[in-house]
């Protein structure tokens, strides 16, 4: 029998705790963005006594809070015991920052993180377990809704906007003329791609609900008349033909059947010489993302009536049975993966 040595009695416990208790790291995290404590300190850095009373909190606590952010590397601390916010708070937890992921975290915290709690029950029935929704048809409900519609639009936006640059690059956009995108949201992907490629005719292809959001947004970042927007079901009807067409984070949203269906009617809508371009968290075992998107495969259960990950091989099995000549990919980065299917 080998001989354990101290280093093995430490560090088993040690990662164990690390794991099982590393839900208290993520809390302190999306705590401060509840109380408001990045965009205080983007505003002005504070010490300790000052952030409690522009932020009303309890001296029991607070100063522990603040340290733990600072060793976390969201916090940074000078010399005289004033706070300010790192260059990575900075970029991802302050509105207007570069990768600000704010929209993302404050709905993660508020429905996510709650459902994370009822894994067990989701496993046992297969069930969802958000309580933003109720019944089948989970996005016609959530749009209903202002403050829902809002919080889903932004964490899609989030999750979406780090990807832009690279799906810009990743397609020779330059050999097609129109691009039509599913579940398009407001149309910050195609705006960002439309910059780039000025020759595209893109549309956004989404549920009515969201029109006036999109023309609004449009508006707001310069875009009116650049980016159009086409309401409809992708599970109802043809769709609208277009050299390409794309859907990103949300074939994952469904069921295989759902998925085929909706490849199907992609199909009979790419041009010939076209695209389907599909990007999404794809489970592809060997890569450093496959347990990360192990993981976002257990929260598309928690969060939605069927959604799941798939993987690489189940993807291209459904572009090649709806008729595309040839599947490829390539990676977009965190995390994502986007497929290319072309039609002859």
């Amino acid at each position: 029998m080998p001989e354990m040595t101290d280093t093995d009695t430490a560090a088993g416990p040690a990662a164990v705790l690390g794991q099982a208790m590393a839900f208290q790291s993520a809390k302190l995290v999306l705590t401060g963005m509840e109380l408001g404590l990045f965009e205080a300190l983007a505003e002005e850095p504070g010490d300790e006594e000052e952030l409690r009373k522009r932020l009303d909190l309890h001296p029991r606590g607070t100063g522990h809070f603040l340290a733990a952010l600072t060793e976390l590397g969201f916090l940074e601390r000078e010399e005289s015991g004033r706070y300010r916010n790192s260059d990575t708070t900075r970029r991802c937890l302050v509105p207007g920052g570069e990768g600000y992921l704010g929209g993302f975290l404050r709905a993660a915290d508020r429905v996510m993180y709650p459902a994370w709690g009822r894994l067990s029950e989701s496993l046992r029935t297969g069930a969802p377990q958000a309580a933003t929704f109720s019944g089948e048809d989970m996005f016609g409900e959530l749009y209903d809704s202002e403050e829902k519609k809002d919080g889903l639009v932004g964490m899609a936006e989030d999750a979406s906007r780090p990807l832009i640059p690279a799906l810009a690059a990743g397609f020779d956009w330059a050999a097609h003329h129109s691009v039509l995108e599913l579940g398009g949201c407001r149309g910050n992907v195609l705006a960002g791609l439309v910059r780039a490629h000025p020759h595209l005719d893109a549309r956004v292809f989404d549920l009515p609900q969201l029109e006036s959001d999109f023309t609004a947004h449009m508006a707001a970042i310069g875009m009116t008349g650049k980016v159009g927007f086409h309401g409809g079901d992708f599970f109802a009807g043809p769709l609208p033909e277009a050299d390409v067409l794309m859907i990103g984070h949300s074939l994952i949203d469904w069921n295989d059947e759902q998925r085929q269906r909706l490849v199907r009617n992609a199909f009979a809508a790419v041009r010939p010489g076209g695209a389907f371009l599909v990007w999404d968290p794809v489970i592809v075992d060997g890569e450093d993302s496959y347990l990360r998107n192990l993981i976002r495969s257990l929260n598309l259960q928690l969060m939605t009536p069927h959604g799941t990950g798939y993987d690489l091989a189940q993807c291209a099995e459904w572009m090649r049975a709806a008729g595309f000549a040839s599947v490829s990919h390539t990676s977009l980065g965190h995390d994502v993966t986007l497929v290319i299917a072309r039609k002859e």
